[in-house]
């Protein structure tokens, strides 16, 4: 609290000064113009103030132990950011308008301050109401890697087109707001263009120097000593659990604080290597690995399916008693397979799964896809299997470069990339993201049989999407349920069902170890088990051989695993040789105790379980130490 006054004596400094001014033409430096300037901020902090108030309003399900008693507490952290966000917004609007220059007051100029300020307030605003939104989706606020994550996508108008029409209200709103600041803006009117001199210079720039101060004060979060300029782990001062940190941060703050800048710092909660690897490595070294699994012969092919918004909520085989299941398919297969059913997912987004089911990596605070650390040298499943003289290929039917996937891809060793533009049928284009999943999954069974054995291909489904639509010969085909989701989940489960029809077919199927892996999970809007921050992370992960060789049907893992554990386990399954880097466990290893861990669970979890099990506290620093400083040392491998 005293940050925030400290702010509000600065401000109240700056406008007494300026009412002292001798100068005769007053209206240039003095209060009524500083009034005006401050009065336009204060309509955008009003306006971000009203706007968590809205958004908490908005998404109240996904906070149903934050009751009103602890909004105090919310906004008291809020308006820390949100002065913040103000000024990183309106600094430069502000210096500019106080240049100790004459032409400031000109008519020209102060059109143009109007029309920087109003699209500057219009973009941040923007990104605020679609927060309202897309929060649903990653349980964080938007930070700038928003923009690296999109950065190659082709049909973003289209999208964007379907959004007003699915979500009308949120551009009227931000048309209201805009309207808003044009109107409160008001007129500036100077009958008299100041002389230059030494006096008009000297006050104008007392005054540009103070305000360049408030901006500093504001934007740093306050003016202790010891105040670090604030940043999004601030907010969890101010809640109990972390997803309440949506809650006091906002939108523009978060973008501008993380532009350019990966939020992962050298830790050294153990001095020594040695004693780091004790509690924990990800370097998987041959002796670690299980002796007893024998390679099949021929050497087995992996082919891993990476499903779009598959959550482990859609299953009825993963529910018992579930009344309705919308991956009938899925679950007649799980029958047949090794089932993991305490299985998460270590990211929110799609661009964080393929680090983490190709390469053992999971996403932490940031998509590690869109960190500077994507760049590192890695380990990587493709690059793996291509050491035992496998062929590798990735498969996505979205426009090439889509999310980043063919480079990432190919960083993991995957060699070939199939896209839309291998797929050259655009009329089976869903007008928004790629390839409908039906016909793209018959043509990567296709593909498939022209491979080279043994090969490892991933298949990455995008269908059950926003906007949630299906192929038009598929409206009304599925029972009608809640949510537009459902029956997009419905389509992509036939769609695999037919695929695997194909795929019987083929003569590489029985030789096979398929994998299937939701790319992450959601938070639900109907069912209260997977309210939480932990469950919303939960995902169907299933190993299925048709052979019988190195996986037996029926059966349940029902320890914890997670997406990362899926490049160990499949090296061990095929007896692999060489030793390997994935943060992950095979699950067959029983020496390594199971764990799960994704931002902010992986914070949560230790602080719920410190008292209880301190050495929970000290594998989870041992991993974040080795996470950190190996992203940071560019050694996301096996070391000499």
């Amino acid at each position: 609290m005293n940050n925030n006054l400290n702010i509000i004596r600065t401000v109240y400094l700056f406008l007494w000064l300026s009412m002292k001014s001798p100068y005769k033409y007053k209206n240039h430096t003095g209060i009524k113009y500083l009034f005006t300037l401050a009065g336009r901020l204060s309509i955008v902090l009003i306006l971000l103030l009203l706007s968590r108030l809205a958004f908490y309003l908005y998404n109240g399900y996904l906070f149903p132990e934050t009751g009103w008693e602890t909004m105090p507490l919310v906004y008291r952290g809020g308006i820390r950011f949100d002065l913040s966000a103000l000024f990183y917004m309106n600094g430069l609007y502000l210096l500019l308008a106080l240049l100790p220059l004459p032409f400031v007051f000109s008519r020209h100029y102060q059109v143009f301050l109007k029309i920087f300020y109003l699209l500057v307030n219009a973009a941040g605003f923007f990104f605020q109401l679609f927060d309202f939104v897309y929060f649903r989706t990653t349980l964080r606020r938007i930070d700038f890697s928003f923009f690296r994550e999109f950065a190659n996508e082709r049909n973003l108008g289209m999208v964007l087109l379907k959004a007003l029409k699915d979500y009308p209200a949120f551009f009227l709103i931000w048309a209201g707001v805009i309207f808003l600041l044009w109107f409160s803006y008001g007129r500036s009117n100077f009958p008299l263009r100041p002389p230059f001199t030494i006096r008009f210079f000297s006050a104008r720039l007392v005054i540009l120097l103070l305000a360049a101060v408030i901006t500093v004060v504001a934007i740093r979060g306050g003016t202790d000593r010891t105040t670090r300029p604030i940043t999004l782990g601030n907010a969890a001062a101010y809640v109990t659990r972390p997803l309440e940190m949506g809650l006091v941060l906002n939108t523009p703050f978060c973008i501008m604080r993380t532009f350019g800048k990966p939020s992962v710092e050298r830790l050294d909660f153990f001095p020594s290597e040695e004693e780091l690897n004790r509690v924990y490595s990800p370097e998987h070294r041959r002796d670690t690995i299980s002796p007893d699994v024998r390679e099949p012969e021929p050497a087995m092919n992996v082919v891993i399916l990476i499903l779009e918004s598959f959550s482990r909520e859609y299953s009825g085989y993963l529910n018992p008693g579930a009344s309705t299941s919308y991956m009938p398919f899925l679950d007649s297969l799980m029958a047949h397979s090794l089932v993991c059913s305490k299985a998460y997912a270590n990211g929110r987004k799609s661009v964080d799964a393929v680090p983490s089911v190709l390469g053992g990596i999971p996403s932490l605070e940031q998509s590690f896809a869109l960190t500077p650390f994507a760049l590192n040298r890695v380990e990587g499943l493709g690059n793996a299997l291509k050491k035992r003289g496998y062929n590798t290929a990735f498969f996505h039917g979205a426009p090439n470069g889509s999310l980043g996937l063919d480079g990432m891809s190919r960083h993991f060793g995957f060699d070939s990339y199939y896209g839309m533009k291998e797929f050259a049928d655009r009329s089976l284009f869903d007008g928004y993201w790629g390839i409908w999943d039906e016909p793209f999954l018959q043509f990567f069974a296709e593909k498939l049989q022209t491979f080279e054995e043994p090969f490892a291909a991933v298949v990455f489904t995008l269908s059950s999407h926003h906007p949630f639509i299906v192929p038009e010969e598929y409206e009304g085909f599925f029972p009608e349920s809640s949510l537009p989701l459902h029956q997009c989940i419905q389509y992509s489960d036939n769609a695999l069902r037919l695929f695997f029809e194909k795929a019987r077919l083929s003569s590489w199927y029985q030789n096979t170890l398929f994998v299937l892996v939701a790319d992450h999970g959601a938070y639900s809007q109907v069912n209260p088990s997977y309210q939480s921050e932990v469950e919303s992370m939960a995902i169907p992960v299933i190993y299925h051989d048709p052979s019988g060789i190195v996986v037996q049907g029926g059966q349940i893992y029902d320890q914890y695993t997670q997406q990362i554990d899926i490049m160990p386990t499949v090296l061990d399954m095929l007896d692999y040789p060489h030793s390997f880097f994935a943060f992950g466990r095979s699950i067959r290893d029983s020496l390594i105790t199971p764990f799960v861990v994704n931002y902010p669970a992986l914070f949560n979890i230790m602080r719920q379980e410190k008292e209880k099990e301190p050495s929970n506290e000290l594998f989870l620093k041992a991993f974040r130490q080795q996470y950190n400083n190996r992203l940071l040392d560019d050694k996301l491998y096996v070391g000499d």
